[in-house]
Protein backbone atom coordinates (compact mmCIF):
# COMPACT_ATOMS: atom_id res chain seq x y z
CA UNK A 1 0.00 0.00 0.00
CA UNK A 2 1.25 3.19 -0.86
CA UNK A 3 1.60 6.56 1.04
CA UNK A 4 -1.09 8.53 -0.76
CA UNK A 5 -3.50 5.13 -0.36
CA UNK A 6 -2.95 4.59 3.54
CA UNK A 7 -3.72 8.18 3.95
CA UNK A 8 -6.77 8.17 1.82
CA UNK A 9 -8.10 5.13 3.77
CA UNK A 10 -7.30 6.93 7.32
CA UNK A 11 -9.06 10.28 6.21
CA UNK A 12 -11.91 8.73 4.46
CA UNK A 13 -12.39 6.96 8.74
CA UNK A 14 -11.64 10.32 10.21
CA UNK A 15 -14.24 11.91 7.91
CA UNK A 16 -16.72 8.91 9.07
CA UNK A 17 -16.04 9.50 12.80
CA UNK A 18 -16.84 13.20 12.21
CA UNK A 19 -20.54 12.66 10.16
CA UNK A 20 -21.22 10.48 12.96
CA UNK A 21 -20.51 12.30 15.85
CA UNK A 22 -21.26 16.06 15.56
CA UNK A 23 -19.66 17.44 18.83
CA UNK A 24 -15.92 16.11 17.36
CA UNK A 25 -16.44 18.13 13.93
CA UNK A 26 -14.61 21.79 13.95
CA UNK A 27 -17.54 24.76 13.14
CA UNK A 28 -16.19 25.62 9.72
CA UNK A 29 -16.42 22.05 8.74
CA UNK A 30 -19.95 21.29 6.92
CA UNK A 31 -21.37 17.49 6.87
CA UNK A 32 -22.12 18.57 3.28
CA UNK A 33 -18.60 19.64 2.34
CA UNK A 34 -17.03 16.67 4.22
CA UNK A 35 -19.02 14.18 1.88
CA UNK A 36 -17.99 16.40 -1.27
CA UNK A 37 -14.27 16.17 0.66
CA UNK A 38 -14.79 12.23 0.94
CA UNK A 39 -16.10 11.32 -2.36
CA UNK A 40 -13.32 13.11 -4.21
CA UNK A 41 -11.12 11.33 -2.28
CA UNK A 42 -12.62 8.26 -2.81
CA UNK A 43 -12.43 9.41 -6.88
CA UNK A 44 -9.16 10.13 -6.91
CA UNK A 45 -7.98 6.53 -5.31
CA UNK A 46 -9.94 5.36 -8.33
CA UNK A 47 -8.62 7.50 -11.20
CA UNK A 48 -5.18 8.29 -9.98
CA UNK A 49 -4.32 10.91 -12.95
CA UNK A 50 -4.70 14.46 -11.80
CA UNK A 51 -5.03 14.99 -15.68
CA UNK A 52 -8.75 13.03 -15.74
CA UNK A 53 -9.94 14.30 -12.69
CA UNK A 54 -8.28 17.27 -10.64
CA UNK A 55 -10.34 17.78 -6.94
CA UNK A 56 -12.24 20.29 -6.28
CA UNK A 57 -11.41 20.42 -2.32
CA UNK A 58 -8.38 22.23 -2.25
CA UNK A 59 -10.03 25.56 -3.85
CA UNK A 60 -12.82 24.59 -1.73
CA UNK A 61 -11.31 24.58 1.81
CA UNK A 62 -9.53 27.84 1.31
CA UNK A 63 -13.26 29.72 0.15
CA UNK A 64 -14.80 28.19 2.91
CA UNK A 65 -12.12 29.44 5.18
CA UNK A 66 -11.01 25.61 6.79
CA UNK A 67 -8.02 26.12 9.17
CA UNK A 68 -4.97 25.37 8.00
CA UNK A 69 -3.17 23.81 10.54
CA UNK A 70 -6.06 21.49 11.27
CA UNK A 71 -4.75 18.07 11.03
CA UNK A 72 -7.11 16.82 8.54
CA UNK A 73 -6.58 20.12 6.48
CA UNK A 74 -2.41 19.54 6.63
CA UNK A 75 -3.63 15.39 5.75
CA UNK A 76 -5.97 16.37 2.49
CA UNK A 77 -3.29 18.90 1.46
CA UNK A 78 -0.55 16.23 1.80
CA UNK A 79 -3.20 13.44 -0.28
CA UNK A 80 -3.77 16.07 -3.19
CA UNK A 81 0.57 16.74 -3.62
CA UNK A 82 0.77 12.86 -3.69
CA UNK A 83 -2.04 12.65 -6.13
CA UNK A 84 -0.47 15.23 -8.44
CA UNK A 85 2.83 12.97 -8.28
CA UNK A 86 1.08 9.75 -9.32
Amino acid sequence: MTEFDRLVQETKEEIRALLKNPNIRPSFMTCDQLRDVQGEICRMAYVRDSDKFYPYYPKGMADACWEADHPLVKKLDLIAELYCKL
